[in-house]
């Protein structure tokens, strides 16, 4: 427990310092709230690297849990004017429900974060054999395949300037909740448009 809140003090510190070293340290209020998430990022990593095997596994509604997830994004797409198309049928998954809430709030957080100012977020669910599939599709800017290769890492940012945004955590949590699960996670990036795509099993 001691060494992993002194890592994230070691973090923040070199976070704080950096964006007080660039000139872009926003108000105390929001700055302190950024901190506060990364901490609850890190750990909610470390936890979740710790285990081995998943627990807590239900049945639930998957198509509900999605579209709840985009609803509590709402007040940082709206700021952006953009617009979620949300096309799918209703479907059922065995899973932990908590932990897969954090990877689609995640992976929307995500694509909010690069989207364009009007720009618009596509998410869809089908089955695909014995697979539930759940993509999550951005317009913006590519992701080049060198960048696709390290996504996925602690702490990786693909791009500096919306470095005020995010931790580099968020993807990293998306990763390890995908394989407890065993499931997979991929990105696709083509020119304007950026999908993430999530295939959890339908059995």
């Amino acid at each position: 427990g001691g060494l992993v809140f002194g890592i994230i003090a070691y973090i923040l510190g070199i976070q704080y310092r950096k964006r007080k070293a660039e000139g872009i340290l926003g108000s105390a209020e929001e700055e302190a709230k950024r901190l506060s998430i990364m901490a609850t990022n890190v750990l909610n990593l470390t936890k979740i690297e710790n285990q081995t095997i998943l627990t807590d596994v239900t049945q639930f509604n998957l198509s509900e849990q999605v579209r709840k997830c985009v609803l509590l994004s709402e007040g940082k797409w709206s700021r952006k004017k953009i617009e979620f198309e949300l096309e799918f049928d209703e479907h059922f998954v065995a899973g932990n429900e908590e932990m897969l809430k954090q990877v689609w709030i995640n992976l929307i957080d995500n694509a909010i974060k690069f989207s364009p100012e009007g720009g618009k977020i596509v998410v869809n669910i089908e089955v695909e054999g014995e697979n539930i599939v759940v993509s999550v599709c951005n317009q913006g800017d590519t992701i080049d395949a060198e960048q696709q290769k390290r996504i996925f890492h602690k702490f990786y940012q693909i791009d500096a300037s919306h470095a005020t945004e995010g931790n580099g955590i968020g993807l990293a949590i998306v990763k390890r909740v995908v394989e407890l699960h065993k499931a997979s996670v991929m990105v696709e990036s083509s020119q304007g448009y950026t999908k993430f795509v999530v295939k959890l099993s339908n059995r």
